[in-house]
């Protein structure tokens, strides 16, 4: 055995170093996963006080960094077509009762990581989205409100160890019961949108907003 351990000694040394090489190179892919997930932006999309349109939007950062939130999109579906709205005003938080936790009354500006703020009532903010897509003063009472049983609010900002906008959606449902719209969730988690073309494509039309 000594002999034959002696003899095979450069072989069984260039093993040990591939298997060490193997080793390390696999713990290097899960730090460099690890660091990655660490890096990369999230947005969470959640509604509270009730299921009722007047239910508020939250929107929390979950990132490592701060996110500067550029804009509130709505995309509502319709059999008359599809109705997708930038909203960066904040007229309706304005002219609301209830305070804002934006400083400015915006839903505009700067999000600390793990920190939450109401974007507004998922009223107001469908409410301001009838009005820029068809001049209708409100959802209820619109046209497009009592063909929509789907919409998707997407948040879209800016993160600092991203070069494009940063984007994260979710879509809701709308159910009618007793006279009354009630709001039910149609994805569990809140899609952050990763894919190079998709942001893009957020950055285009959100250039075209302004």
């Amino acid at each position: 055995m000594h002999d034959w351990l002696a003899s095979n000694a450069t072989l069984i040394s260039t093993f040990a170093s591939l298997g060490m090489l193997v080793i390390w190179s696999m713990y290097l892919h899960i730090f460099w996963r690890s660091h990655q997930r660490r890096r990369r932006p999230k947005l969470i999309i959640n509604w509270g006080e009730g299921r009722a349109l007047s239910a508020r939007c939250f929107v929390t950062n979950m990132s490592e960094g701060a996110v500067f939130i550029q804009s509130v999109v709505v995309d509502m579906g319709t059999a008359s077509g599809h109705h997708r709205t930038f909203i960066s005003d904040a007229e309706d938080l304005r002219n609301s009762a209830r305070p804002s936790d934006w400083k400015h009354m915006t839903r505009q500006g700067p999000l600390g990581p793990g920190k939450l703020v109401d974007m507004g009532s998922f009223e107001s903010i469908l409410d301001y989205a009838v009005r820029k897509a068809t001049g209708e003063r409100t959802f209820a009472g619109s046209t497009v409100g009592s063909e929509v049983h789907q919409f998707e609010i997407t948040i879209v900002g800016m993160y600092g160890s991203e070069d494009m906008l940063i984007g994260a959606t979710r879509r809701f449902g709308i159910d009618h019961r007793e006279g009354r719209a009630c709001l039910r969730s149609e994805t569990v988690e809140t899609h952050q949108i990763t894919s190079a073309r998709e942001r893009r494509k957020l950055a285009r039309e959100l250039a075209q907003q302004l």
